[in-house]
């Protein structure tokens, strides 16, 4: 398994994928490349010509018809059994010239044998249908009775419908019973006399039961081991795959250094291989198979929470077994209280020949006598001083690691200068750089920094015993804030696409100051996302944004499943923007 394309190529014409080293494909060798592309924009045909390395000639796929948009279903809830809620939209009306009062629902397996079960009703209680004609306005068509038996059942309307009618249908049922293989259905809609149109399919599915997740550390950044434990309903056969997700955080799993698989019920273990890790989400795949009932546990090294902490209340898991995603109990990030690098600079006085103390610094690999070396980035405008004697370092862990700086610096007079260290400072020593003799910048800014870079870092998260605030990163600090000045945000975001796992990803930029607030999606009068962010100044960043169930229902009815909305985006001390933006799923 090979996720995206390894450095390879998009167009609108052609996708180029290079393999990587773990996914070799020999002579007689069966593939799948599965990709998201936008259909044509017209009715018709097409098939994909496809060429590797060592097959310069094409292959022909079969060929492709591209049809109109057709009614789109979706369910509540997908699980096994479930008495709940299908909503049909986008149906349509045509050829129709008699029973015009009639609609006919009729469920159809595409996988498995098991049906959708529609509930009988005398008064149409459980079922709406609301119409909207060519060019016209969307009403309510009253059903005044509901009559079913079965994966079948014909409602009764007040109204005649019209051909070129749209229509929106909710009706009531029981899905599938559960089962040990997965079931699919689709619907077909059956207007009077008129022709019948076939919606989508959706799967049904069971849930893991007893799922927990319970990360080593709680404090907002920090790398952690996050031990998921859960039992399986339903088999997962050798080749299926664990789903684990965490996107309103989110969750960074593209940090994990390795993952064990634990069945306690059948006493086997592996260590994960061929995973497929993202920022949100994690796919494992199975080396064993797990039987109904197992016991499941997965130890996951080196997860990195969330950046802002808050509750955590979507972290879900399922499997290729039990393929209905359910969530864990919510569990609280904590407030980064670790001060991070410190940056002292007196003077402050803009032009003025200040010294620079930079505290708190951990050296993350040997930093070795007469060779290692260390790199400041300073704000445009800051002159380094190019004499070696003004570097200084103070090994707080190691005393022998301190001393002056005597080797010739690199970048003297300009705004990033290289120092060597004199003295050998071991991986894990804590310490404090001073240059003497800089030049402050000329112009006086609130969001001026300085970027260490070398084998050194900062300090590590740590839970807050008082309330504190959130600090900067680990190498980039702020010196002091020079006058009160407001943050400003920007959402430049006038179209997002919205995946498959209803995320929508909201560029924004934050100016003058750093900026913290919640940014919310709303379609007319409903609130369908909402995130909260932070931002530093000068920074421009995305935000995850989880579409509610409501927002994923407005997309899957809507015309070219395109809605617009209002992206609302509020910051603390400064002033709220509003930006129409379209979803597009």
């Amino acid at each position: 398994m090979q996720a995206g394309t390894n450095g390879g190529a998009y167009s609108a014409t052609g996708v180029t994928i290079n393999l990587n080293a773990s996914c070799n494909l020999s002579s007689g060798t069966k593939a799948e490349v599965d990709f998201k592309a936008d259909a044509p924009a017209s009715t018709g045909t097409f098939s994909f010509a496809v060429t590797t390395s060592s097959n310069s000639t094409s292959a022909t796929s079969n060929t492709i018809t591209v049809t109109a948009a057709g009614p789109v279903l979706t369910a509540a809830t997908y699980a096994f059994g479930a008495n709940t809620t299908y909503t049909i939209n986008n149906a349509t009306v045509a050829s129709l010239t008699a029973s015009t009062t009639s609609l006919t629902l009729t469920a159809a397996p595409t996988q498995g044998t098991e049906k959708i079960a529609f509930v009988n009703s005398a008064t149409g209680a459980g079922y709406s249908v609301t119409v909207t004609p060519s060019g016209g306005t969307a009403t309510a068509d009253t059903v005044t009775n509901a009559s079913a038996s079965g994966a079948t059942v014909t409602l009764t309307l007040a109204t005649g419908l019209a051909n070129g009618d749209a229509l929106a249908i909710t009706s009531t049922g029981t899905s599938p019973a559960a089962s040990a293989t997965s079931q699919a259905d689709h619907i077909i809609v059956q207007p009077g006399n008129g022709t019948g149109e076939t919606t989508n399919s959706i799967a049904f599915g069971g849930s893991v039961t007893a799922l927990s997740v319970a990360p080593s550390s709680l404090v907002a950044g920090a790398s952690a081991t996050y031990s998921v434990g859960f039992t399986a309903s339903h088999a997962a056969s050798a080749g299926g795959y664990i789903y684990l997700a965490e996107a309103s955080g989110p969750t960074n799993f593209t940090t994990v250094t390795g993952i064990e698989v634990i069945d306690t019920t059948q006493n086997w273990r592996f260590v994960a291989s061929g995973v497929v890790l993202t920022n949100g989400s994690a796919t494992i795949p199975v080396a064993d198979s797990v039987n109904a009932g197992d016991l499941v546990s997965l130890l996951i090294l080196g997860v990195t929470n969330p950046s802002s902490p808050g509750t955590i209340g979507d972290f879900s898991a399922a499997t290729s077994g039990d393929p209905v995603a359910v969530d864990a109990p919510a569990y609280t990030i904590a407030v980064n209280a670790s001060p991070g690098v410190v940056v002292t600079v007196n003077p402050t006085a803009t032009a003025a020949v200040a010294t620079y103390t930079i505290a708190n610094v951990r050296a993350s690999g040997t930093l070795a006598g007469g060779s290692g070396t260390i790199q400041l980035d300073g704000p445009s405008g800051t002159v380094f001083p190019n004499n070696p004697a003004f570097y200084g370092i103070t090994d707080s862990t190691n005393s022998g690691g301190s001393g002056t700086v005597s080797a010739a610096v690199t970048g003297g007079g300009t705004d990033s200068v290289t120092f060597t260290v004199p003295n050998t400072i071991n991986s894990g020593d804590v310490i404090t750089l001073t240059v003497a003799d800089v030049v402050n910048p000329s112009t006086a800014s609130a969001s001026d920094s300085i970027t260490i870079r070398g084998a050194v870092t900062g300090p590590p998260p740590s839970a807050a015993t008082t309330t504190t605030t959130v600090p900067p990163t680990t190498t980039t600090t702020k010196p002091p804030v020079k006058k009160v000045q407001h943050p400003t945000i920007a959402d430049p975001t006038s179209k997002a696409d919205v995946s498959k796992a209803h995320l929508v990803h909201i560029e924004l930029k934050c100016t003058v100051e750093a900026c913290k607030g919640y940014i919310t999606l709303t379609d007319v009068s409903t609130v369908v996302g909402s995130q909260h962010y932070s931002l530093r100044a000068g920074q421009k960043g995305i935000v995850v944004v989880h579409l509610r169930a409501k927002g994923i229902l407005f997309l899957a009815g809507a015309k070219h499943h395109t809605i617009k909305v209002t992206a609302r985006v509020t910051v603390i001390g400064g002033k709220t923007v509003k930006e129409r933006t379209t979803l597009v799923a």
